[in-house]
């Protein structure tokens, strides 16, 4: 006598995009993901072309960076804006489905006001410079992260029936 185990379905939670064609979890947080690592290379776009404008580089080799001293703190900063959004594509991929909408959410926020932010604060200074594209691009990225986070935790909550 054979026992025939059966099992269980994994059913992933649909979203519906705007057209009205679902989109289950699953495609979705791969969508997040890869948006979160275009935030990282547009970040380190940004600042390899901060080294084109005219005389970034020989103020770099004084040792300072946009009139701030070139130290540790400065050099793990810069290097921490390209690896949170990293490890934020990883969370994206790896984190239950609420807890992934409200962590999106408030970084999406975090990097789109620092990409608006240092678009302002560029603009004013110096003028227009490439740079300051790249800048307004992670802006754009984060919050359209943000955005995603927003309006999938409110598909989940207005879906009460469905697992998140």
């Amino acid at each position: 006598m054979t026992v025939e185990k059966s099992r269980p379905e994994l059913k992933v939670a649909d979203f519906v995009s705007a057209d009205g064609e679902a989109l289950n979890a699953l495609s979705f947080r791969t969508r997040v993901a890869v948006l979160w690592v275009a935030v990282a290379v547009a970040l380190s776009g940004s600042m390899l072309l901060y080294l084109f404008m005219p005389g970034a580089l020989e103020e770099l080799l004084a040792g300072e960076v946009e009139g701030e001293a070139l130290d540790d703190a400065l050099g793990f900063l810069l290097a921490g804006l390209v690896i949170i959004p990293l490890v934020m594509a990883a969370v994206t991929l790896l984190v239950r489905d609420r807890v992934n909408h409200y962590v999106n959410l408030v970084a999406g926020m975090a990097f789109g006001l620092f990409g608006v932010y240092a678009v302002v604060r560029e603009t004013s200074a110096d003028g227009f410079n490439v740079h300051i594209l790249m800048n307004a691009v992670v802006g754009l990225l984060a919050l359209l992260i943000a955005a995603l986070g927003l309006i999938s935790l409110r598909q989940s909550t207005d879906r009460p029936n469905l697992r998140t």
